[in-house]
């Protein structure tokens, strides 16, 4: 299937959806490949409509002539928790939204979403950061334990959680997007004004991890890891590696902060 047509399907669907849903929907449009238009013959499509928070509209999917087709259907309230909530995913939820190529309903909503994001306080991505960082040395140990057990079949899998994991957290330091799926938006965080040692060039060893051996593998990835702990702690932030199993019980009612709430009738 050509651009194209894949380009008509959704605004077909978009004519659909408004029939029925007209009054609820606030904006709707089409992202991924075909938003960028980088799509190909093998390509879905993937669209987002933004709702009304009383909407009775669902997400669905489904195939057409084999091509996956997903229609995602977010409430505003829920959208605006998106934009608020900092999370790992946050740079690819944020990247899928504010590059929507719209089809239907009000951009201005886009831009009132964004002053939200605006608003946030550096501190608070950096306090998620110390938080995450720990967490996501999980893909480094699996790699040491490829090692051990012998199951190199694995390697890629977590050479790529381990690139993935550090490109969010990156992203997230520098509060930007990333625009392109899975390690397409790697290129992109190369480009980030604040940046670890040698984060392009060890992340560019381990995207070739197929022609290295698998201690080259973990040392690479151990320095990636290692240089971004580094890079923490030269901006001040103290990556939290330990909390004592008698303050866990806080964690369960830590208050979370509130951030602008969007009202549109």
């Amino acid at each position: 299937m050509k651009h194209k047509e894949r380009v008509n399907i959704a605004n077909n669907l978009t004519d659909r959806i408004l029939k029925r849903f007209r009054d609820d929907i606030l904006l709707g449009g089409i992202y991924g490949s075909t938003a960028k238009n980088t799509d190909v013959e093998y390509s879905d499509l993937e669209m987002l409509f933004v709702v009304k928070n009383d909407s009775k509209a669902q997400s669905f999917s489904f195939a057409y002539k084999g091509m996956p087709i997903a229609v995602t259907v977010q409430k505003l309230v829920d959208v605006e928790g998106d934009v608020r909530e900092i999370e790992l995913d946050w740079p690819l939820k944020m990247g899928r939204l504010f590059n929507l190529r719209l089809t239907c309903g009000d951009a201005s909503i886009l831009k009132r979403l964004r002053s939200i994001i605006d608003k946030i306080p550096k501190g608070k991505f950096y306090d998620y950061v110390a938080r995450e960082t720990p967490l996501c040395y999980e893909g480094l140990g699996r790699l040491k334990a490829v090692k051990i057990r012998g199951n190199t079949h694995e390697t890629g899998l977590f050479v790529a959680e381990v690139l993935m994991e550090f490109m969010l957290l990156i992203a997230l330091f520098n509060r930007k997007f990333i625009n392109h799926d899975y390690l397409g938006g790697l290129p992109e965080s190369f480009k980030f004004k604040q940046l670890p040692k040698d984060y392009e060039k060890t992340a560019r060893e381990l995207m070739n991890w197929t022609s290295l051996s698998i201690d080259d593998i973990i040392q690479f990835a151990d320095h990636h890891v290692k240089n971004f702990v580094n890079f923490m702690a030269e901006n001040g932030i103290k990556v939290k590696e330990h909390t004592p199993l008698e303050k866990v019980e806080t964690l369960l009612s830590k208050p979370r902060s509130k951030y602008e709430v969007l009202s549109i009738k």
